[in-house]
């Protein structure tokens, strides 16, 4: 007798399963599959819950920066003219930012209402609009002044950044007067980051640098991942089709030109408007276009080819039958002979 047959018969036997053990684990089973469903679902709902709560504080976060109000000049003096510039436009394209600028008399200079007793004139550092005059009869203290921008280059998009510097001095009448100058940026492309600066005394001067804001940054950043995800789809989709040896597959066709042409949309609703040749552009963009037009070309030749010679439509190979049962790698045939030694 051999020890491995020694030792099978030395081995005690295994307890055979209950009636009623097996019909309780039974029950079980389909108790889990019932609250399978339901756990996904719960699990599916608390991801989009997160997601949304995420969303909101980022945009809480960011709403809050932007209501923020960064004051410069003589903000502290009793007797004084507050000018509110309002970041309404950043222009790269055209190297300028428009301000809204607002003026409020405080103290000796104002009436009970607030309104200027004297004319006001601001004298800003904006090309062309040096000298602003605010007289008692307007109806509306608001005036649009051009900053120019300094430094930066659209071609970085999403990374550009531009420098600014406003400048601004106050006069009620021929007496120089002291000013406060209150920033806001009301610009939801892009988001600035003030600095006072010291000036001659008499003027109140900011300096800032102008970036993408945001939500711009994480939309420019979706876009090309998404133009990727879309090029490499189409591609892999492609190369199945040429692998499998079909003909000319119109629902294919249709989908690889329609993305060739919906990227294009896509590219030119990104935020701000950024020139052609931009980071955006060489990151994905150029190449995701490449990818589905070079795939197109190939798919259309490769069906053209095979259809020729066959003389028709090449309708798709049928199915591989499934293996009978008992069939499958070595791995599965091994396990199987070692379970039914167990058996016996």
């Amino acid at each position: 007798m051999s020890g491995s047959s020694a030792r099978r018969r030395g081995r005690a036997p295994r307890a055979v399963p209950r009636p009623a053990a097996l019909a309780e684990r039974a029950v079980r089973a389909k108790e889990q599959a019932a609250l399978l469903p339901w756990r996904r679902l719960l699990i599916g709902l608390s991801v989009l819950l997160a997601l949304f709560g995420v969303g909101i504080a980022l945009y809480v976060d960011e709403r809050q920066t932007r209501q923020h109000v960064f004051a410069a000049g003589a903000s502290d003096a009793a007797d004084r003219i507050e000018v509110s510039a309002a970041l309404q436009r950043v222009d790269p394209t055209m190297r300028r930012a428009t301000v809204q600028l607002r003026v409020v008399a405080r103290g000796k200079y104002a009436d009970k209402d607030g309104v200027p007793v004297r004319d006001v004139t601001l004298h800003t550092n904006a090309p062309g609009q040096e000298r602003l005059t605010f007289r008692t009869t307007n109806v509306a203290w608001l005036k649009d002044i051009d900053l120019a921008l300094f430094e930066g280059t659209p071609s970085d998009y999403p990374y550009d950044r531009y420098d600014a510097r406003l400048a601004v001095s106050a006069r009620a009448g021929a007496e120089t007067v002291p000013v406060a100058l209150l920033f806001r940026d009301q610009n939801a492309h892009f988001a600035v980051e003030p600095r006072a600066t010291d000036g001659d005394g008499a003027a109140a001067v900011l300096e800032g640098t102008a970036r993408r804001s945001r939500s711009t940054f994480i939309l420019a950043w979706f876009m090309i991942g998404s133009m990727w995800a879309v090029g490499l789809a189409v591609a892999v989709a492609c190369w199945l089709v040429v692998g499998q040896r079909r003909g000319l597959v119109w629902g294919a066709l249709g989908w690889a030109a329609a993305s060739l042409f919906a990227l294009v949309g896509l590219r030119d609703a990104a935020p701000g408007s950024p020139p052609n040749g931009c980071l955006l552009d060489y990151a994905a963009f150029y190449w995701a276009e490449a990818l589905i037009a070079l795939s197109l070309v190939r798919l259309v030749f490769h069906g053209i080819r095979l259809e020729h010679h066959s003389g028709g439509p090449v309708e798709p190979a049928p199915a591989a039958p499934p293996p009978p049962p008992g069939a499958g790698t070595r791995g599965e045939r091994a396990r199987v002979r070692v379970r039914a030694g167990r058996r016996r």
